[in-house]
């Protein structure tokens, strides 16, 4: 955990921009149609190069059926493709919660926002875990730093791939549950052999707007409408293994590289404290060779002998040896311990890593959806268990999209009016221009629903 805490110091810049990205994305996933009309409302806003100025410039495209310009039906489009997604009513109520009834998901929820940024924020410290042990094997050879970003890289991949893997796992496990209960429930129906059909979905294709076309149908026929199982309506395991197999070799594989990443700096720092020894043995500091040759000029070679047996008779002829055997056993034993210690700290760092793919999956078996339209259904719903408050909501973001879409036609047909005023047409398409009044998005949803 140091290390890896060390490492975000290091890059605390990247950390943090990577942090709100995920963040931001987390966000988008979860509220994407918000994001998809804010993104509208920009381009169309935007000065010079927006919507807005480029279609304003088209003031000849007229279509002679609806007695509009094809430009403001280009922008009426656009903003009536949001507009129908929030056009529901009390028909539309009653379909969808009847479908989400139908398919047995009636209470579930899409992935809530906090769960997703936990799920990324495991994803971070797992991607800086994995480069901190990958660091030095992704690209031999390199620089330091070449090759920490490379195991960033690696590591953030790995962590990604194992998200999207743990959260198809558990979708596979949800819709496993169903197609159990679809025959328990087939088989219970039959066991005394009256009123025995194939287990197969009805040949009509069932949505949420004919949601009632099956209502006599038995209710394991009714969910087995709108799920997508195969032709024998058995569950099937094949994502859950290879996800399983996926991790498993992840894990073994890091844990692995974690043990000889310890050996080698085991290995290293012995190394070290052997050559420090070395240079600290010598009876003249490091020089011993020149203090040799020193004494061979002055006294001769004898001279050298016997200044050596003079240490040996002073300190004990083994002393060298004694000492260095002594710092060889205390180097043993301190290596078992760091040895024994890393050993079961890599363990726990692999139960850690499997336990939060498992939270991965179990998010996945206790949100989202199994059946095709379901998440639709939920959408339409908006957690609304009244058909009051479903419909006060709906009518106030029909009015509010109603009249961003309104504006922005205002300021269009401002716009294509200066243009004309400036550039010159006929009188015909100047007093179109002009008289605007009919051709207002109210107007435009009157022969669009048609």
């Amino acid at each position: 955990m140091n290390e890896i805490i060390e490492f975000l110091t290091l890059y605390k810049m990247e950390s943090i921009i990577l942090s709100f990205g995920i963040i931001i994305l987390a966000f988008v996933i979860t509220h994407w149609q918000e994001v998809k009309f804010w993104w509208l409302n920009l381009l169309y806003n935007l000065p010079i190069i927006g919507n807005v100025s480029g279609l304003a410039k088209d003031i000849e495209g007229f279509d002679e059926n609806h007695k509009w310009f094809y430009s403001e039906e280009r922008l009426c489009r656009d903003y009536y493709n949001f507009y129908e997604k929030v056009d529901k009513d009390s028909e539309s109520f009653d379909e969808a919660k009847a479908y989400l009834h139908s398919v047995g998901e009636l209470g579930r929820k899409p992935t809530p926002t906090f769960i997703w940024v936990m799920i990324f924020v495991l994803v971070i410290v797992e991607a800086f875990g994995f480069a901190y042990v990958l660091a030095g094997f992704t690209i031999p050879g390199a620089s330091e730093a070449t090759q920490q970003k490379g195991a960033v890289g690696v590591a953030a991949m790995l962590a990604i791939l194992l998200v999207w893997l743990t959260h198809m796992t558990g979708q596979e496990l949800h819709k496993n549950t169903l197609i159990q209960k679809i025959r328990r429930w087939y088989k219970n129906d039959n066991a005394g052999g009256t009123n025995w059909r194939d287990l197969k979905p009805d040949d009509q294709l069932i949505s949420i707007d004919n949601t009632f076309d099956d209502e006599k149908s038995p209710n394991y026929i009714r969910m087995l409408n709108r799920v997508d199982a195969n032709d024998k309506v058995k569950t099937t395991y094949t994502k859950t293994i290879l996800t399983l197999i996926f991790i498993f070799a992840v894990a073994i594989g890091a844990t692995y590289i974690r043990h000889q990443v310890l050996t080698q700096e085991i290995a290293s720092s012995h190394e070290s404290a052997m050559n420090i020894f070395n240079d600290d043995a010598s009876p003249f500091g490091g020089a011993d060779s020149g203090a040799e040759d020193d004494i061979a000029s002055l006294f001769g070679d004898t001279a050298t002998d016997n200044a050596e047996d003079d240490l040996s008779s002073l300190f004990g002829e083994d002393v060298s040896k004694e000492t260095q055997t002594s710092a060889n056993d205390k180097e043993s034993i301190e290596d078992e311990t760091n040895r024994k210690g890393g050993e079961a700290t890599f363990v726990i760092l692999g139960l850690m890593f499997v336990f939060i793919q498992i939270l991965g999956i179990f998010f996945g078996m206790h949100w989202d959806f199994a059946g095709r339209e379901s998440k639709e259904a939920f959408e339409c719903l908006k957690g609304f268990s009244t058909k009051k408050a479903f419909l006060a909501y709906y009518e106030r973001a029909k009015t509010h999209i109603a009249r961003v879409a309104q504006r922005q036609l205002q300021k269009l047909q401002h716009k294509m009016n200066i243009i004309n005023d400036n550039s010159g047409t006929d009188a015909e398409t100047t007093a179109i221009l002009r008289n605007n009044k009919d051709r207002t998005f109210k107007q435009y949803l009157t022969f669009e629903d048609r």
